[in-house]
This record gives C-alpha cells, sequence and structure tokens, in this order.
C-alpha cells in the first residue's frame, strides 16, 4: 500500500480540512507563487496555490461550469470572450464548448504555472490552450486591459482570492472593476468566482458585491457546494441590460453548446440568485457599508 501523507487547507485560524495524499506531482515556487499538485485520495488530482485547493478532479466540473455557462447563457450567442486568471485551462476548456464562439483571450500572469497545467492537469484542459480560437496572452491583468482597446461580449475572472502579496490582491478592487466594464461589448456580461459563501468566509463576497453594485445595473450572486472545497462557493454575475429569465438563459445554453454537462441543467439554473434570507439581508446590508477602494484581504 502507497504511504499516505496528509495536506492541510487551513480556512481560518479555527479551521481546516485535511486530505489524504499518496504522491506529489508537482511542488514549486513561481515567480507569483506556491504551486502544489498532488494526488490526493478522496478527490484525485488536485492543484493547489499558495496553500488554498484551486480544483480537483473529481469535482473540478461543478466550479467551472456554474461559473462560465450561466454568463454566456445571459449574453445569449457570445462569440468573444475574455479570461482573466484560469490557468488550469478548464474555463477555457468550457467557453470553447459554445458553437458561437469565435475568439478567446485568456489572460494569466504565471507562465510557469500555465506550462505546468499543461502537463500535468490534461484532464482539465483537453488540449483546449491550442485550439485556433484561442490567443494566450502572459501579462498581468491590470497591465492587459490599461493597453488594450479591444472589447468582449464576456469577461470571466478566474482568478484566486484576494490573499495579501498574491497575484490577484488588486484585481478585485473598484477602479479595476470600472476598467473592466469598459471592455465590454453593449449587452455584455462580468462573472467572476467570488469567494465562501459560509457564514464564516463570506466576507470577501459581500465586499466584492456591494462593490460590482457601485458598477453594474445587475448583480446576481449565487453559490453552488464544492466537495473539495468543504463549503458552498460564490460567484457574481454582473451586467447592464435587461434582466433575462432563467428559462431563457438555459434555451441559451442548451441551443448553442456542444456536450453533456456534469452539473449545469434547468433546475440548477432556476436557483441562481435564490439565497436563504440571512444571506440575502447580509448582501443588502453590504451595499450600505462596504466598498472595495482597496482590496479585502482575508484569511486562507
Amino acid at each position: 500500500m502507497k504511504k499516505i501523507r496528509w495536506f492541510t487547507e487551513k480556512f481560518s485560524p479555527y479551521e481546516a480540512h485535511s486530505h489524504a495524499y499518496t504522491k506529489v506531482i508537482k511542488r514549486k515556487k513561481t515567480k507569483f507563487q506556491e504551486l502544489l499538485i498532488l494526488d490526493t485520495l478522496s478527490f484525485g488530482r488536485c492543484l493547489i496555490l499558495d496553500g488554498e485547493i484551486q480544483s480537483a478532479l473529481k469535482d473540478e466540473k461543478i466550479y467551472h461550469e456554474i461559473l462560465v455557462h450561466p454568463a454566456m447563457g445571459y449574453f445569449g450567442k457570445p462569440s468573444s470572450v475574455l479570461i482573466l486568471g484560469g490557468g488550469e485551462g478548464a474555463t477555457l476548456r468550457e467557453v470553447l464548448r459554445w458553437r458561437t464562439v469565435k475568439r478567446v483571450t485568456m489572460v494569466d500572469i504565471d507562465r510557469e504555472t500555465v506550462e505546468f497545467c499543461k502537463k500535468y492537469l490534461k484532464q482539465w484542459h483537453q488540449n483546449s490552450f491550442y485550439d485556433r480560437r484561442v490567443n494566450l496572452v502572459f501579462e498581468d491583468a491590470r497591465n492587459f486591459l490599461k493597453n488594450s482597446t479591444e472589447k468582449w461580449d464576456v469577461i470571466i475572472m478566474d482568478l484566486p482570492c484576494p490573499l495579501e502579496g498574491g497575484p490577484a490582491y488588486k484585481l478585485y478592487a473598484i477602479e479595476y472593476i470600472k476598467e473592466l466594464n469598459s471592455h465590454l461589448n453593449k449587452g455584455g456580461v462580468f462573472v467572476s468566482q467570488a469567494g465562501g459563501a459560509s457564514i464564516t468566509e463570506w466576507h470577501f463576497h459581500l465586499a466584492f458585491y456591494a462593490t460590482l453594485k457601485k458598477v453594474f445595473k445587475n448583480v446576481l450572486s449565487y453559490n453552488i457546494f464544492v466537495p473539495s472545497f468543504d463549503l458552498p462557493w460564490a460567484f457574481l454575475l454582473a451586467y447592464n441590460g435587461l434582466k433575462k429569465s432563467r428559462q431563457k438563459v438555459f434555451s441559451n445554453i442548451k441551443r448553442n453548446t456542444k456536450g453533456r454537462f456534469y452539473c449545469i441543467n434547468k433546475e440548477i439554473l432556476e436557483t441562481l440568485g435564490a439565497n436563504p434570507e440571512y444571506f440575502q439581508q447580509a448582501l443588502e446590508k453590504s451595499r450600505k457599508i462596504i466598498t472595495m477602494k482597496k482590496p479585502v484581504f482575508y484569511f486562507k
């Protein structure tokens, strides 16, 4: 029997989740972050950045499908997409399932991490990096947008949470979100992962929600349980166009994508934004007291 070791992910000074693993596939301190790829017994291969699990083979489709497809469905027939982050290539994989997509730009600051993901996480990206529609750019997302004149139908932010000193910590501030909004086409949609949704984890989500409400007309907060994260994970979808029914969003997804879904179905989409009362009250309260003029840091 293979020797079992343990990796422990700290949620706070008072909470942690340990994963048994049998093999270290890659451990590397890149210029921007600590990268670790492990083969775990519960969730298979896992990508871990700065001590935080980013995705696990057994359930990564839950996260990536619910991040990508509602936003694409809200737009309708997106042809151009910008992905910020998403080093594993799984977000890119899901975007490329859309028959309407003609152009995808993926911007990631960490070339080393992406190259390791290409090599060791093939079940995530499924060769999506090599699709002719993809332009892969290795650059800081802030500089990229500042120097770009392009616009996109959908912008997807698949970046790590704003850990102090991490590569993404400035990318959730309101000035950056305003810049990002200026790069959306008419009717364009923005979506981002937005941290944990449990009552001990939600302060980043609440702050980011309040920030987006300062910039966008419509902001939708939704979450889903991701087993390898050990908590409900939250997302924020924002746009300035007219509101659309969940039925129309689902119809757009079914009509314009290829392949079967692991997570997405009509019932899941109907629950988007249907938060418990205590969560909804926290969101409303956050609008009055929090704006992310500066990044919000939290312990992980």
